[in-house]
């Protein structure tokens, strides 16, 4: 694993802190998580993703709830 990727450990506190912006993207929270977007996920569960991309996967994150499902569970896989 990458040391630029959160432990199991840290990612209660990146979800806490993410959870800080639900109010303004609550619409988008429940968008199904796309194939596309499920792929970069796992990429970046997996340390593939250059700094860049996990940057702009990072709005993904931020505006929909089930993609940071997605990643806590591909996260709790790839330890």
């Amino acid at each position: 694993m990458h040391s630029n990727l959160p432990s199991g450990e840290n990612f209660a506190t990146i979800s806490a802190f993410l959870s800080t912006f639900a109010p303004e993207v609550s619409g988008r929270s429940s968008d199904e998580v796309t194939p596309f977007l499920k792929q970069k996920l796992q990429s970046l569960a997996a340390g593939e993703l250059n700094e860049e991309e996990a940057r702009n996967i990072s709005q993904d994150l931020l505006a929909n709830e089930n993609a940071m499902q997605t990643l806590a569970g591909l996260i709790i896989k790839h330890p």
